[in-house]
């Protein structure tokens, strides 16, 4: 697939594309962002102490600026797979291959993995998942559910226009109900809570993909 080579048009395609959301209701963080932090301040309350989360495929780390804020958050590491320095009192990035070492002495209250999953492959995401439990209890996944060849298609178009400047992948197919149930089983996590028909976007975003395509799960580990 081709990409934008030359920095200046990708900026420029960047900017257009974020205005269009402004105007358009497709501000993809606001909504994800205040559900992330009450699950997660919940389990802190829960555990009475403050806690140390994973952003796996973090990207520019947007979600965890916004959780950084948070008093009941101690840590914060994000993670992918791409060069990128960055670091404050409370949040630093790190490349995967680093947290994910043999004998890494990483270890999280939670993951979170804001729609990632599909992207490195639906089929395989429940080897991920297992990773993931081996440095957490719990994991927060967001992602996208389709429901007809129509459907897969619309979320192959958003994730297109979503994603065509960064050179992200564009996966094939999307979770659907049973395949997810499926996924969690073969990852021996259990399911503790299912957001199904979450809204992440308003106006025309909404009417173009609206909010029985988003779900939240947390899954937990428990015999971690």
């Amino acid at each position: 697939m081709i990409r934008f080579n030359n920095s200046k048009n990708k900026k420029l395609f960047i900017y257009i594309s974020n205005f269009i959301r402004l105007i358009c209701g497709g501000d993809r963080l606001s909504r994800i962002s205040k559900k992330i932090t009450s699950i997660t301040k919940n389990i802190s309350k829960k555990y009475k102490k403050k806690i140390v989360i994973l952003d796996f495929g973090c990207g520019s780390m947007e979600i965890s600026k916004k959780l950084e804020k948070k008093s009941f958050v101690k840590k914060i590491i994000g993670t992918d797979v791409f060069n990128f320095k960055f670091k404050t009192k409370k949040m630093q990035y790190m490349q995967s291959a680093k947290v994910f070492k043999k004998n890494s002495r990483y270890k999280f209250d939670i993951v979170i993995a804001i729609d990632v999953l599909h992207h490195i492959g639906v089929i395989d995401s429940q080897k991920i998942l297992i990773k993931l439990s081996k440095s957490s209890k719990y994991i927060i996944v967001k992602d996208h559910f389709e429901y007809s060849f129509f459907s897969r298609h619309l979320l192959r178009f958003v994730d297109f226009y979503a994603n065509y400047a960064y050179g992200v992948n564009i996966p094939k197919r999307y979770f659907d109900k049973s395949l997810w149930a499926r996924v969690v089983k073969k990852s021996q996590l259990k399911e503790i809570l299912r957001i199904n028909n979450f809204q992440q976007h308003d106006g025309l975003f909404n009417l173009i993909l609206n909010k029985k395509h988003h779900f939240i799960s947390v899954l937990k580990n428990e015999k971690n």
